[in-house]
């Protein structure tokens, strides 16, 4: 009876745990998910590790301004009459930088904020060095004042014209852009104006600086455009005519560009086309190959032209000729080692002993007044903005957003490792510039845009994506 009884109770409990749980359904209170359901991983959102919306403005504001005023001591140490002018390049620095943050905050900015706190501090970094050279190093000055804020200008429109997947408006004019390489390589070849060695447009501007717009915009969307017929082959048996046709157009692109005697663009754009071929395929060995082929005709073509043989014999025994071709590798050496593992300080250096201290050798520069400690603290920034780029790039699910961020990232990458190399002889010495020091319009405003476009990837990917998400 007892036991009849139990069991009618617990028939009786057993629909009213039915409705309550068909009125949490009904309600929608649905239990909420673990983090292990996830893999503690998010999809959207800034990288891991990655703060949004602190941009550390103040701090990197007053640390420049600190540099600045030794700078100006310096400058009245020596003698040299202070002028108002002096100050103009940190003010429109500083003015850029808060006009960029605020409209980064107005824009609800989602990205990485290490891109932009570090590009300010790298931007920064570059005034107080052109600004400690003016005066003393040859074309170097203080009054390229619009510098700074036509960056910060090209910057936001490439941040507004990449980010929340919007890159893609690109694609479509990958073929265009392979047309405006050739025939910018071509024109600057045909009416540009020998300058030690390299061709300048007038007023001393680089336009093909451009090129290294141009060709990651085209390599990503030609192999965005092929890449199903890279995949599924053999490491041994790649696209024939794709290949081909990739082939026979970067040996003429590559021709222009060699008979400027322009050898480390070749290098530059040549590896950034290794690095989306690489990206593109997922073929670490065809990269290899493809590095192979391009080491082998980049020797035969040093040993060409006589310029190129120059350079790699000075490489190679700086102290064959050390008053010729050896001088300017011995020169930045000895600036490095003048400033020990502290340096002379800002301003106390002596830029005006090195060559082309405003552009090729600025990292000696830097070397000098800051030391060992401070080109530590230099390689510390430049690796933290990699990995920020690089984290950008693994985010993207598109083909070409994917490829485009890999190619841009690898163009910041290179030209700051050739340009280091150079200086400390891993390298020869290429005339690649330090991105955002070295003195140069043409160059600065293309690292801005790089910028601008690592910033808008670095957004939160849009829904609806062609490729899987990869993870940070």
């Amino acid at each position: 009876m007892t036991a009849r009884k139990t069991t009618e109770k617990k028939r009786g409990q057993a629909p009213k745990k039915q409705v309550k749980k068909r009125g949490l359904k009904k309600r929608g209170q649905t239990p909420k998910k673990s983090a292990k359901t996830t893999g503690g991983k998010s999809r959207g959102g800034p990288p891991s590790g990655d703060k949004s919306g602190s941009f550390f403005y103040f701090p990197i504001f007053l640390l420049v301004m600190a540099g600045q005023l030794l700078v100006l001591g310096a400058r009245t140490a020596e003698g040299r009459v202070l002028m108002y002018s002096n100050l103009w390049p940190l003010a429109l620095w500083a003015l850029s930088g808060a006009v960029l943050c605020l409209v980064l905050k107005g824009g609800r900015f989602s990205g990485s904020s290490v891109l932009v706190s570090g590009g300010l501090l790298l931007s920064g970094i570059g005034v107080l060095v052109r600004s400690r050279m003016s005066g003393v190093v040859p074309d170097v000055s203080d009054m390229n004042v619009l510098i700074q804020p036509l960056g910060v200008i090209l910057l936001l429109l490439a941040w507004m014209m990449t980010r929340k997947g919007r890159v893609k408006i690109l694609q479509p004019f990958w073929g265009l852009a392979l047309l405006a390489a050739f025939a910018l390589a071509g024109g600057m070849l045909l009416l540009g104006t020998r300058y030690r060695g390299g061709l300048y447009a007038p007023g001393g501007m680089t336009p093909t600086e451009l090129l290294k717009l141009f060709v990651p915009v085209a390599a990503a969307g030609f192999f965005a455009k092929t890449i199903s017929r890279w995949h599924g082959r053999p490491p041994w048996f790649p696209p024939f005519a794709q290949l081909m046709l990739l082939l026979v157009v970067w040996a003429g692109f590559c021709a222009l560009l060699a008979l400027q005697r322009d050898l480390g663009l070749v290098l530059l754009l040549s590896l950034i086309l290794l690095v989306v071929l690489i990206c593109a395929t997922g073929r670490v060995s065809w990269g290899v190959g493809a590095l192979g082929s391009a080491v082998a005709a980049g020797w035969g073509v040093v040993r060409v032209f006589a310029h190129g043989a120059r350079r790699v014999e000075a490489w190679m025994d700086p102290f064959a000729d050390p008053t010729g071709s050896g001088w300017q590798v011995l020169q930045g050496l000895s600036g490095l080692y003048a400033g020990g593992l502290a340096g002379t300080g800002l301003g106390s250096g002596r830029p005006d002993r090195l060559p082309i201290a405003g552009s090729d050798f600025v990292y000696a520069v830097y070397g000098e007044e800051l030391g060992f400690l401070g080109s530590i603290c230099l390689l510390f920034l430049f690796a933290h903005l990699f990995r920020a780029a690089i984290l950008a790039t693994r985010r993207q699910s598109d083909d070409f957003a994917h490829l485009f961020a890999a190619g841009i990232t690898a163009a910041f990458v290179v030209q700051t490792l050739v340009n280091i190399a150079g200086v400390v002889t891993l390298l020869p010495i290429t005339g690649i510039t330090l991105p955002y020091i070295s003195q140069g319009g043409s160059s600065y405003w293309v690292t801005s845009v790089w910028m601008g476009c690592l910033m808008g990837l670095s957004e939160t990917n849009p829904s609806g994506s062609k490729r899987k998400a990869r993870k940070d």
